[in-house]
C-alpha cells in the first residue's frame, strides 16, 4: 500500500524530486553516484558505440563480401560466355583444318562446362546469401530466370549442328555449305540471345560494383557512427561529470560558506542568536547542526561565565574591601595592643616594686594595727603576691598573641605589593595557621616538619593566599573524616636554587576523574554557596606564573591529598605580578 508521502513524492517535478533526494544523500554518496553515473555513461556509450558500429560494420562487410563474390562469379560467367562465343565463331574458318577445329571444339566444350557450372554457382549463391536490402539481388534473380535455359539450348543446338555437319569428315565441296550453316547459326535468335546473356551480365557486374562501392561507403559510415557514438558518450560523460562537479561543489561549498559566514559574524558581532542554515542531511548538514549546537553551548557557557564573573567580581570587591578593612582594623587594634603590651612591662616592674615594698613593710612592722591586719586577711596578701605576677604574665602573653595576629592580618591584607621581598616561609605558614586557628578544632592535629631553608624572594601577601587556600581545603577535607584528623606541613631544601613545601592531609581525597581539573577556573566539587572554584586556580597562577614555581597534587580517594609547592629561591623579575 502506497503511503501519502510516497504519493506526494511521485507527484513532484523531476528536478524537485532530484533536489530532495540529493539533500538526503551524504557527500560521499553524492560523489560516488556522480562518478558512477559519469563512468556508466562513458561505459554504456562506448559499449553501444562498439556494438552498433560493429553491427553496421559486420553488415557492411557481409555486403562487401557478397558484392565481391558476386563480381567474381559474374565475371567468370561472362568470361566463359565470351570465350565460348569466340570459340564457336572460330569454328567457321577452321572447317578446313580438322586438327585445329578439334582443338577449338575442346576449348568450347571446356567453357560450356564452365558456364554451366558457374551458372549453377551463381544461382546457388544468390539463394544462400541474398540481401533483401540489395537492389541487385532482384535483378540477378530475374536474370537467372530469364537466361536459365539459354546456355543449355545454345550448347545443344551447337552440338546438333556439329553432329549434322560432321566437320571432321567434310569433303572439300562440303566445307562452304557447313560454314554457311554455322554462320547462319551465329546470327540465329538463340545465338543472339546468348550474346544478350553476356550484355546483361555486364549490367549486373556494374550493379555489383555499385553494391561494392555502397558496401565501402557503409563501412566508412559504420566506423563514423561508432566514433560518433563513442565521442558523444565521452562528451556526455564529461558534461555530466562537469555538472556533477559543479553541483557537488555547490552542495558542499555553499553550505560551508554559509556556516563560515555565520561563524565569522558570531565571532565579530558576538551575536550568539545567529544560526547556520541546515539545508541538507549530509556531512555539511551535520557540520551546520554541530556549529549551531556549539554556538548555543558557547552562549550558555558565556551566560554562566558572565554570572560567575559577576560573582567573582563581587567576591573580589568583597575581598578587597575586607582586605582594606582588615588593614584598617589591624592598624587600629595594633596601637592599643602595642600600648597595652608596652605598659604591661612597666606595670609588672611597678608591681614588683610594690610587692618588694610590702614585704619590707611586713618585715619592719612586726605588729601592724588590727585594721591593717584585717584588710590583709581580706585580700589574702600572700595569694595576691603569688598570683599577681602570673596574671601580668598571662596578660603579656595575650597581648603578644594579639599582636602576632594583628601583624599576620596586616601581612595577609597587603594587597598592593608590587616588588618581591625576602619571605620567611615558616613565618608565613605559622601566621596562616594562627589566622586559621579558629577552624583547627581539638581533633585536628597539625604536624610541622620544618627543614633548614633560607628565605626566598617573593610576594608575601600572595604566598599567604596560597597557604590560606591549601590549608583551608585541607581543613574542609578533614571535616568529612571521623577519627584521627591530621595535617602535615613539611619544608625542605631541594638544591641551592629551590625549596619545597608539602601540605598533606588524611582527608577524603579527590576522585580520579576530577584530579585533572582541580586547577581549572571555576571548577569546584563544593556547593555554590561554599566554594567558588577559584582558590586552587589562583594558587596555581601565583606559584607558577608569579613566582616561576611548580604546584602539583597527588591524591588517593579515601586516603588523603598532598600538595607539593616548589619555589625558586631567587626571583625572576619577568614573573612580577601585574
Amino acid at each position: 500500500m502506497t503511503s501519502k508521502r510516497d504519493t506526494r513524492e511521485t507527484q513532484l517535478p523531476l528536478s524537485k524530486w532530484i533536489a530532495q533526494l540529493s539533500r538526503r544523500l551524504s557527500i560521499s554518496n553524492k560523489i560516488s553516484y556522480g562518478y558512477a553515473l559519469t563512468l556508466g555513461i562513458a561505459v554504456v556509450g562506448t559499449t553501444a558505440g562498439f556494438t552498433i558500429g560493429d553491427s553496421f560494420q559486420r553488415t557492411a562487410k557481409e555486403q562487401e563480401e557478397h558484392a565481391h563474390q558476386e563480381i567474381r562469379l559474374l565475371h567468370r560467367l561472362q568470361t566463359g560466355i565470351i570465350q565460348a562465343r569466340t570459340h564457336q565463331q572460330q569454328f567457321i574458318p577452321l572447317m578446313d583444318e580438322p586438327e585445329k577445329f578439334q582443338e577449338e571444339y575442346s576449348h568450347f566444350l571446356h567453357h560450356a562446362a564452365e558456364i554451366t557450372k558457374v551458372f549453377l554457382e551463381v544461382k546457388s549463391f544468390e539463394e544462400r546469401t541474398s540481401f533483401k536490402e540489395d537492389p541487385n539481388t532482384e535483378n540477378i534473380e530475374q536474370f537467372l530466370q530469364t537466361y536459365e535455359d539459354v546456355p543449355e539450348v545454345y550448347f545443344q543446338q551447337i552440338n546438333q549442328l556439329l553432329k549434322q555437319i560432321e566437320p571432321l569428315n567434310l569433303k572439300s565441296g562440303e566445307i562452304d555449305a557447313a560454314q554457311k550453316i554455322l554462320l547462319k547459326f551465329t546470327n540465329s535468335p538463340v545465338a543472339l540471345k546468348f550474346d544478350g546473356f553476356s550484355d546483361d551480365l555486364t549490367e549486373l557486374i556494374q550493379s555489383a560494383y555499385q553494391e561494392d562501392a555502397q558496401a565501402q561507403t557503409a563501412l566508412i559510415a559504420a566506423e563514423t557512427i561508432r566514433v560518433q557514438i563513442i565521442a558523444a558518450s565521452i562528451f556526455l560523460s564529461v558534461v555530466f561529470a562537469a555538472l556533477c562537479a559543479v553541483y557537488t561543489s555547490r552542495a558542499i561549498a555553499y553550505p560551508i560558506l554559509a556556516a563560515t559566514d555565520v561563524a565569522e559574524r558570531v565571532t565579530k558581532e558576538a551575536n550568539f542568536d545567529l544560526q547556520a542554515p541546515v539545508t541538507t542531511k549530509d556531512e555539511v548538514g551535520v557540520l551546520a547542526t554541530s556549529l549551531n549546537q556549539l554556538i548555543q553551548q558557547v552562549k550558555h557557557l558565556l551566560e554562566e561565565q558572565k554570572a560567575a564573573t559577576q560573582t567573582q567580581l563581587l567576591q573580589s570587591e568583597k575581598m578587597s574591601s575586607l582586605g582594606r578593612m582588615l588593614a584598617g582594623v589591624a592598624h587600629e587594634i595594633n596601637n592599643p595592643v602595642n600600648f597595652i603590651y608596652g605598659n604591661i612591662i612597666h606595670a609588672s616592674e611597678y608591681i614588683d616594686e610594690l610587692i618588694a615594698l610590702l614585704e619590707t613593710y611586713q618585715n619592719e612592722v612586726s605588729n601592724p594595727s588590727p585594721k591593717i591586719q584585717q584588710q590583709a586577711d581580706e585580700i589574702d596578701i600572700e595569694f595576691l603576691k603569688e598570683d599577681l605576677p602570673k596574671l601580668l604574665q598571662s596578660m603579656k602573653f595575650g597581648a603578644e598573641r594579639t599582636r602576632s595576629i594583628v601583624l599576620s592580618l596586616k601581612d595577609f591584607s597587603r594587597l598592593d605589593q608590587t616588588k618581591a621581598t625576602f619571605v620567611d616561609l615558616h613565618a608565613c605558614i605559622d601566621s596562616t595557621l594562627l589566622i586559621l586557628n579558629h577552624r583547627l578544632n581539638k581533633e585536628i592535629a597539625v604536624q610541622k616538619n620544618y627543614g633548614d631553608i633560607p628565605p626566598i624572594e617573593g610576594y608575601t601577601s600572595l604566598l599567604y593566599q596560597v597557604f590560606m587556600n591549601l590549608l583551608s581545603n585541607g581543613i574542609d577535607a578533614l571535616e568529612e573524616v571521623k577519627g584521627l584528623q591530621e595535617i602535615v606541613i613539611s619544608t625542605e631544601l631541594i638544591d641551592k636554587d629551590w625549596v619545597k613545601v608539602k601540605i598533606s592531609d588524611n582527608g577524603s581525597g579527590i576522585a580520579p576523574e576530577n584530579q585533572g581539573k582541580i586547577f581549572d577556573t571555576f571548577f569546584t566539587t563544593k556547593p555554590r554557596s561554599v566554594g567558588t572554584g577559584l582558590g586552587l586556580s589562583i594558587s596555581y597562577q601565583i606559584v607558577v606564573e608569579k613566582h616561576g614555581g611548580k604546584l602539583n597534587c597527588v591524591s588517593q580517594l579515601g586516603k588523603g591529598t598532598e600538595f607539593a609547592i616548589a619555589l625558586p629561591i631567587k626571583h625572576d623579575p619577568n614573573k612580577a605580578p601585574t
